[in-house]
C-alpha cells in the first residue's frame, strides 16, 4: 500500500473509532432462528467469491432461510465479470470509497440500513471499508473473526487459531453460530 493510502485509511480508522454506531441492544441468534441473514466478504478473487455463494446455498438449502443478502468489496476500480449483480448478491469497489477509503452508494447504504437478525463477517484480514458498514449495521447480532478492531463491532469474535482461510473461517462461524441458544432437546417419555 502506498504512503498515501496508508495515511487515507489511518484518517478513516481514526474517524469510525470517533464516530459513534447506531444505538442497538445485541441479540444473540441461533442461525435456525434468524430470519434474516446478511454476509460481507472480502473478493479477493473467484475462488473466495465461489466459496462464500456456496456457503449461502447451504444456509439456503440446509437452514431454510430465504432473506439472506451478501455484500462483497473488490479492492480494485472496476470488478470482474464473475461479481455481476446476482440475486442476494451485492458487490462494491474502491470506485464507491470516498477519499478516506469510506464506503458510499445506494449499494452500502441499503445495506447497513437493514436489520438483519445476523451479520456474518467472513473478512480474514482488516479492510476498512467493510468495517465501516459493520460498525454502522443496523443488524441486531453481528459475527465474525477475532481481531483488535473488530472487538469495537462485533458481539461476538470467533478465534480463527492463527489459520487464515476464508473456508476455515465459514466452518468456525457456522459451527459457533449453529451452537448460540440452540434448542434443547426434550428427554423422551417413551
Amino acid at each position: 500500500m502506498k504512503l498515501l493510502d496508508q495515511i487515507k485509511e489511518w484518517l478513516g480508522r481514526r474517524a469510525l473509532l470517533k464516530e459513534s454506531g447506531p444505538e442497538r441492544t445485541p441479540v444473540a441468534k441461533n442461525l435456525t432462528q434468524a430470519v434474516k441473514v446478511g454476509i460481507i466478504y472480502l473478493v479477493a478473487d473467484e475462488k473466495a467469491h465461489e466459496q462464500v455463494r456456496n456457503y449461502v446455498k447451504k444456509i439456503k438449502e440446509e437452514i431454510g432461510i430465504t432473506k439472506i443478502m451478501a455484500l462483497g468489496y473488490f479492492d480494485q476500480k472496476e470488478p470482474p465479470y464473475y461479481l455481476h449483480a446476482k440475486l442476494n448478491f451485492d458487490v462494491f469497489s474502491q470506485k464507491d470509497l470516498n477519499w478516506y477509503r469510506i464506503p458510499h452508494g445506494n449499494v452500502v447504504q441499503n445495506f447497513i440500513a437493514e436489520e438483519y437478525d445476523v451479520l456474518i463477517d467472513l473478512t480474514v484480514y482488516d479492510h476498512l471499508p467493510l468495517q465501516y458498514i459493520l460498525a454502522k449495521s443496523r443488524a441486531r447480532f453481528k459475527v465474525g473473526r477475532q481481531s483488535e478492531t473488530n472487538a469495537h463491532f462485533l458481539d461476538m469474535m470467533i478465534d480463527t487459531a492463527g489459520a487464515d482461510s476464508l473456508p476455515q473461517l465459514i466452518a468456525n462461524v457456522n459451527r459457533y453460530l449453529m451452537m448460540i441458544n440452540a434448542p434443547k432437546e426434550v428427554p423422551s417419555l417413551n
